[in-house]
């Protein structure tokens, strides 16, 4: 899959003319969130880019769903990876 990267005006009037189908957060390894979209049709995932370049990381979940409202979007996904511990 192939990722780019776009700024807020850019990413939500992709959202709002229905070229990103699915959009999602991501947790990383370093406990930020990321936000992406899947574009329509395509294999190319499309993050939020940073004010100064780079993929945006917000530190908070509430952040990052106020930033997803000042969007329009309604509907997006949460994933956190866990490890899972087998019983001992």
């Amino acid at each position: 899959m192939r990722i780019i990267t776009r700024k807020k005006p850019a990413f939500t009037d992709l959202y709002q003319t229905g070229v990103l189908t699915r959009i999602a957060a991501v947790k990383t390894d370093s406990g930020g969130w990321r936000l992406f979209g899947v574009w329509r049709d395509q294999d190319i995932a499309v993050f939020v880019e940073a004010a100064r370049g780079g993929i945006r990381e917000w530190s908070g979940l509430n952040y990052l769903a106020e930033f997803v409202f000042s969007c329009g979007i309604s509907l997006w996904e949460v994933h956190n990876k866990t490890d899972r511990k087998s019983p001992a």
